[in-house]
């Protein structure tokens, strides 16, 4: 009976013996691989720095503690040659390493020593692998449908040099894809977006990472459980960021960067309402942030930089968590919002962008960056004997001090007076600093002042019968093309509506008339005297309120929407409620709706021009 038992264990531990020989055997073959001959694709000798293992050994030997080997139960589990460089091909006897769970063959990329060649077919033997990394090197996608095999993978990781098999669409346990190259330079090989990725349920993590081209299809939204996305370096991916991504309701990170023609931010990001943190930089997008962006409370990161997007930052009360809010090389203005949200100890950089100081005051305390803002718009003006000079910087007026430059030479400093009479032909300039807003600099635009030979003496308007009557008075004329008349409803934004031609040369008293046959609540008028050589001047602004337009707005009390009307024009509006809040806001054309259905029930204010009154919302 001894003898009996002696003889089992014997055949086990023989058995057992020959398992790990045959992985060593199998490292072997993997060294020697890359060790000798020339390697096919580059036509140099294959190399590699896999140091500290002992070959060629003899049988017995085991593997296990060599660098990057790892056994368990007396077999190799984990093989990871990622710190290694390689310039050569695998050995098909990787696929004698059939207790492998754990494979990292990450290469050192194209000006590297990266794997090359085929991927053996053997590599499917490997049924018990659950990571799989092949990144960064030039292997071949003749072979890549054997990965369809490894069904149990979680983890995977490839530099595609082709299009995705199909085969891998039994890959139904990943967790997480890594598709593409993180080198600043990737293979010049592409790959379309594989639509079988939406049966992919498991998946958390998708990174496309360089070589995705084409357009990004709509099926990119039906990966139910995604939570982080990066598309980045994809200079081939053409067309705009998909509508789609909104619905993928469980995403916390989103990354976009360098990829896609441009186009605007779709107002379906503001669906994310798990996202935590959302990157996106140098494409050239248009438009402005939507303002569902404040629908993300559970943003703790923005950073958007290097793009076209402009216009003014949309509130973002609502996102408590937030503590990055990296806003820097775009092309936003208008007011910063109420920054309260983000702690002093949070980081805030809004600089070069083309803001004022408007809302960089009351920010102050939280911004950490704000340099660098776009030169300012110098406004010009008709005065007696010259021109009056001046910006809107924004700020407390009492804040700011104007250094008045005159072809490049300072010649005077104003504090609190944001314009300037000049009556001598030059160039001028204008440099506005804000007591509050240290260390920040505007400057004006240049403005090339040349005396126009119309002296215009009187502009004047006034309503009548639901028109606006616009008269005004010149003295004496001297190639005078004409006047375009512009209106503004904010006295910032002016648009042309008419032009009325002038008297070329003449000393004698001259009277004109514009009617504005659909005017604004409120308008605001310029004249814009334009010279037959190009040159031109602006009058002063004036403001007509009309006597005959009734702003009604309807239903009242309202549920859902609200409509308002007696407006000839797009305006901008606002609602207000008990406590002074602006609740919404944006702006509003003739019997358009607007949604309240946010808005809680309870009386509120609403304000469209110099209207306001009351309205009721029930629910």
């Amino acid at each position: 009976m001894r003898k009996f038992l002696l003889f089992l264990l014997f055949i086990s531990f023989k058995s057992f013996a020959q398992s790990l020989e045959s992985d060593r055997l199998a490292l072997v073959a993997i060294y020697n691989a890359t060790s000798t001959g020339v390697n096919e694709v580059y036509g140099e000798p294959n190399f590699n720095d896999i140091t500290g293992w002992n070959i060629p050994g003899v049988p017995g030997d085991s593997p296990c503690g060599w660098p990057g080997v790892t056994c368990e139960g007396g077999r190799v589990t984990r093989l990871d040659l990622s710190q290694n460089q390689v310039f050569g091909p695998i050995a098909p006897e990787i696929g004698n390493l059939t207790e492998l769970k754990y494979l990292n063959l990450e290469g050192g990329g194209g000006e590297m020593n990266p794997w090359t060649g085929e991927l053996p077919l053997t590599l499917g033997n490997l049924t018990k692998l659950e990571y799989l990394n092949l990144s960064h090197n030039r292997i071949s996608i003749t072979n890549m449908g054997v990965i369809g095999n490894l069904t149990g993978l979680k983890q995977l990781a490839v530099t595609p040099l082709g299009e995705i098999p199909s085969q891998w669409a039994s890959l139904v346990n990943l967790e997480v894809l890594f598709l593409g190259s993180n080198e600043a330079f990737p293979p010049g090989e592409s790959f379309t977006f594989p639509v079988f990725l939406t049966g992919f349920t498991k998946l958390r993590e998708l990174y496309l990472m360089g070589q995705l081209a084409g357009a990004l299809p709509s099926q990119i939204g039906g990966i139910p459980n995604l939570e982080i996305l990066e598309i980045v370096r994809n200079y081939n991916l053409t067309g705009q960021i998909p509508a789609a991504i909104g619905n993928l309701s469980k995403l916390k990170q989103l990354t976009i960067r360098r990829s896609f023609d441009g186009g605007p931010i779709p107002v379906e990001i503001g669906n994310l309402v798990n996202l935590e943190g959302l990157r996106i930089s140098d494409i050239p997008l248009t438009g402005s942030i939507p303002a569902q962006i404040n629908n993300l409370t559970k943003l703790v990161l923005i950073d958007i930089g290097s793009t076209n997007l402009g216009g003014p930052l949309p509130p973002i009360n609502n996102l408590t968590a937030l503590t990055v809010l990296d806003i820097r090389y775009n092309k936003f203005k208008g007011p910063l919002p109420s920054l309260a949200n983000i702690p002093v100890s949070g980081y805030v950089n809004v600089g070069s962008n083309a803001f004022t100081f408007a809302g960089l005051e009351e920010n102050f305390s939280k911004l950490d960056g704000y340099l660098i803002q776009a030169k300012i718009p110098m406004l010009a003006q008709f005065a007696p004997g010259g021109a009056k000079l001046s910006v809107q910087a924004g700020g407390t007026l009492a804040n700011n001090t104007y250094k008045w430059f005159k072809n490049n030479v300072l010649f005077a400093t104003t504090v609190g007076d944001n314009s300037l009479i000049v009556t001598e032909e030059a160039m001028y300039r204008v440099e506005i600093t804000n007591s509050v807003v240290t260390g920040l600099k505007l400057v004006s635009n240049n403005y090339d002042y040349v005396k126009l030979p119309v002296a215009l003496v009187s502009f004047a308007g006034k309503s009548e019968s639901n028109q606006t009557k616009l008269t005004w008075k010149t003295t004496s004329e001297t190639d005078n093309k004409g006047f375009e008349i512009e209106r503004s409803a904010d006295a910032r934004s002016f648009a042309k509506i008419g032009f009325v031609d002038g008297n070329g040369d003449t000393k004698e008293i001259n009277t004109y008339h514009f009617t504005d046959v659909s005017p604004l609540v409120r308008g605001f008028y310029r004249l814009k005297q334009l010279d037959y050589d190009g040159k031109f001047e602006y009058s002063k602004i004036i403001e007509v309120k009309g006597d005959g337009a009734i702003v009604k707005v309807y239903p009242n009390p309202a549920e859902d929407y609200l409509t308002i009307s007696g407006i000839s024009q797009k305006q901008p509006f606002s609602i207000v409620d008990r406590n002074g809040r602006v609740v919404l806001k944006g702006f509003v054309k003739e019997k358009d709706q607007i949604d309240v259905r946010r808005l809680g029930a309870g009386s509120y204010v609403v304000k469209v021009g110099e209207f306001a009154g009351k309205l009721f919302i029930s629910r």
